[in-house]
This record gives C-alpha cells, sequence and structure tokens, in this order.
C-alpha cells in the first residue's frame, strides 16, 4: 500500500462511495446494477488495497507512483468474508483531500 504516512482511510473510502454513487448508473449494466441494490444492504463492501500494476495503462503512471502515492478502493458483494463480486475499483491519492483532485474508476464489465 503507499507509503504515505498518514492515509486517511475513511474519508478515501467515503469519496470512492460518493463516485460509486453518482456513476454506477451510466457504468454498469443494469443487472448488475439492480442486483447490487437489491444485495447492498446484506452484502455490500468495500476495500483499501495497494493500486495494482493494471493502472498503469489508464492512469499514465508508473509502478513506483502507484506503489508509493496511490491506493486502490474495491466496492462490491462479499460472500463468506471474500469479495464475491467486484462492481468498481476506484483509484485515488493516498493523500487526496478533496473529491475532485483525482480519480479514475475501473467497472465491472
Amino acid at each position: 500500500m503507499a507509503k504515505t504516512s498518514a492515509i486517511d482511510s475513511d474519508l478515501l473510502i467515503g469519496f470512492a462511495l460518493d463516485l460509486f454513487e453518482e456513476h454506477a448508473g451510466d457504468n454498469l449494466d443494469e443487472p448488475d446494477l439492480n442486483y447490487y441494490l437489491e444485495q447492498c444492504d446484506s452484502a455490500a463492501a468495500v476495500e483499501l488495497v495497494s493500486a495494482f500494476n493494471d493502472w498503469q495503462e489508464v492512469a499514465d503512471l508508473t509502478q513506483d507512483q502507484l506503489d508509493n502515492d496511490y491506493i486502490e478502493v474495491r466496492i462490491g458483494l462479499m460472500e463468506d468474508d471474500e469479495f464475491d463480486l467486484i462492481y468498481a475499483r476506484v483509484l485515488l491519492k493516498a493523500n487526496q483531500k478533496q473529491l475532485d483532485e483525482f480519480s479514475q474508476i475501473k467497472w465491472k464489465r
């Protein structure tokens, strides 16, 4: 995970959820969105993880930048304490303080 000294996990997760809610209707297939909405009260989950190297292709970042300065928030549904479905992966700066500062989203396809 990013080596930034003080990651505000709650703030970053909040940003990711705000982005997900704002853009899910335009980026998820209707059956996926409907299933998520049906299941979200009992199985919705978010997870803060290290940014994977596949972000380099969409965000024009080096692996070193991803490792040191960015985090990924996964949003999906859990089953048996594991992600069953991931609907969005949100890339944010680890030290981000405002929602509109930076974001990239990879949606379930």
